[in-house]
């Protein structure tokens, strides 16, 4: 039986294992020399909203698309400033009011900006909106400037 036994064990490794295995060793060998990320994807930027003609529809989706990455990417942001300020406050504990107020003013900044930016267009702001409320808040700002110096 020992003889079989062996007979079956290498005819096992020489049909099945070792062509797995120099395949798995030669797969790990191409992924040391050019490691494949699949995170942090990078786009490149694309044109704003306010550079697209109005009948460039391409360009039109690309600043739309970028919109919406840029949304994403502010709300992690914001996310991410949210749970620092909690953190200190949980390390903190009775002093956090005094340690912790140069990341509660990031926090407050940063909101305000996403505010600025972003409020009041809903769930389904688009870029079009969105620079159409940024004009709408230079011309305001214009107006008070001349109203204050009359």
């Amino acid at each position: 039986m020992g003889v079989i036994d062996d007979f079956l064990l290498s005819a096992f490794y020489y049909t099945v294992d070792a062509p797995v295995t120099y395949a798995r060793s030669f797969i790990e060998r191409q992924r040391a020399k050019n490691p494949i990320y699949y995170y942090h994807r990078r786009y490149p930027r694309v044109t704003e909203m306010w550079d697209c003609n109005e009948d460039d529809i391409v360009c039109m989706f690309e600043a739309e698309s970028q919109y919406q990455r840029d949304r994403v990417v502010d709300q992690e942001i914001l996310t991410l400033l949210k749970k620092t300020v909690g953190r200190c406050y949980a390390e903190q504990g009775h002093s956090a009011k005094i340690a912790c107020r140069s990341y509660l003013d990031d926090y407050e900044e940063a909101a305000d900006n996403y505010y600025t930016k972003y409020g009041e267009l809903g769930f389904h702001g688009n870029a079009r909106r969105c620079y159409s409320k940024q004009q709408h808040r230079m011309v305001d700002e214009r107006r008070r400037a001349q109203e204050q110096e009359n």
